[in-house]
């Protein structure tokens, strides 16, 4: 927009109007020119083509939002936001997420957030937030992590926004207003019974597992890995992630540098931790005897064991032999020996093992700082980064677990003996 003083001292004013506007404004010329006697005139002519065109560009843009807008919550989610988030555009930290958490976000998606919005559109939603809220709402009384779906509708709405198939975000705020009811009547239950098995309910756990390994119910390979995961205090997924090139079976130590994911691919342990632990001297034995039954199972099939091979494998149900342990592997196992022996065992998950190891390990004298250098909690100083060196969990930790144990089932005997 030009305004040019002439020689004959009148005002010659020059509008452009951008082509895509035209058909609002309803003109067909691409420019406007008019020439004025004052100033003031042109200035006010000026101005007043420039609302015109402000007003059309602001309609235009609300009219393509609102286009945009109708596309259904299930269609964006498949063809915008979920190439954005793959690449790592979306959420809090712009990180690529791993194959097991898009697979997780995948299924969150399919089993929670498409039933309850796939049919209805974007600006319907970001509209009627009421109904957003209302319906997560709901689902909070049943599922316990609903931070995690509040995130990714959070998210959604975000990119939503940024990409302009919405005007604004009004969903954001409204999700404040959803609590996590399922997960806090939880919390108080685990308050209430407890995060970890009593010394005396441990007991039962491994004579009954006892039980069932030697009457042929439960396999050495699971009945070790078993004891492994709770004698060690570490994450299921660090025991399934064990090579024999990790075990010293003469020194009686065992290094844990890696987990199996759930896409059963290795990675790193959580903190990116190496930990050599020192093997109880009760496990030695079966480590050994297990090393020789895998190598000649594994012969019979034409497989010759070397130091990469895995502790622990299974047969898929597709009959795939040597198969690298799926994430619920000793979720199953612990379950079977439940159902066994309802009348005399509390439900166990591996976490509840690891709790039960941290709780008995205090209860028996080991101290914070021990138990947490144990379960590989501690933070990694400076120095321990420059050194460059694995840290090293001594036997104290399980001694007083073991010891806890000693007393308790010492103390059940003497009471045995009473009521004799």
């Amino acid at each position: 927009m030009t305004i040019t003083k002439t020689d004959s001292n009148t005002y010659h004013l020059e509008v452009f109007y951008p082509k895509e506007l035209r058909g609002a404004l309803g003109v067909n010329s691409a420019r406007y020119r008019k020439t004025f006697a004052t100033l003031l005139e042109a200035k006010a002519v000026e101005k007043h083509l420039k609302g015109q065109i402000k007003e059309a560009e602001r309609k235009q843009s609300s009219d393509q939002i609102q286009k945009k807008g109708d596309i259904s919550f299930e269609k964006f989610y498949q063809e915008v936001w979920w190439p954005i988030y793959t690449a790592g555009g979306s959420g809090r930290v712009r990180v690529v997420p791993s194959v097991e958490t898009q697979l997780n976000t995948k299924n969150i998606f399919k089993l929670h957030l498409l039933p309850m919005f796939g049919k209805y559109t974007l600006t319907y939603l970001n509209v009627h937030k009421q109904f957003v809220v209302e319906e997560l709402a709901v689902l909070s009384e049943k599922y316990a992590n609903i931070r995690t779906i509040k995130a990714y509708v959070r998210q959604l709405f975000e990119v939503a926004e940024i990409m302009d198939f919405i005007d604004f975000n009004r969903v954001e705020k409204a999700l404040r207003l959803v609590g996590a009811p399922k997960k806090e009547r939880l919390a108080e239950r685990r308050r209430m019974v407890g995060g970890a098995l009593t010394a005396e309910e441990l007991i039962d756990w491994l004579d009954a597992a006892r039980n069932d390994y030697e009457t042929g119910k439960l396999i050495l390979k699971d009945y070790l890995l078993l004891l492994l995961t709770l004698h060690l205090g570490d994450r299921k997924s660090e025991s399934y992630g064990l090579q024999w090139k990790h075990v010293d079976l003469t020194a009686g130590t065992l290094l844990i540098v890696q987990t199996l994911k759930k896409s059963k691919k290795v990675g790193p342990t959580k903190g990116r931790k190496e930990t050599i632990f020192h093997i109880p001297n009760e496990l030695v034995p079966l480590l050994t005897e297990w090393k020789e039954q895998q190598a000649s199972e594994l012969a019979q099939i034409g497989i010759n064991v070397t130091r990469e091979q895995f502790l622990f494998t299974y047969t898929d149900f597709r009959g795939g032999m040597n198969q690298r342990l799926h994430s619920d592997y000793l979720n199953y196992r612990l379950n079977s020996i439940y159902k066994r022996h309802l009348d005399s065992l509390v439900r166990v998950t591996p976490h509840k093992l690891r709790h039960t190891f941290s709780t008995l390990a205090r209860q028996g004298g080991a101290s914070l700082p021990l138990i947490s250098e144990a379960l590989t909690h501690s933070d990694i100083s400076t120095t321990k980064i420059y050194v460059n060196t694995p840290d090293e969990v001594q036997s104290e930790v399980h001694d007083k677990f073991a010891q806890r144990i000693a007393q308790a089932r010492k103390n059940s005997i003497q009471q045995e003996e009473k009521m004799l």
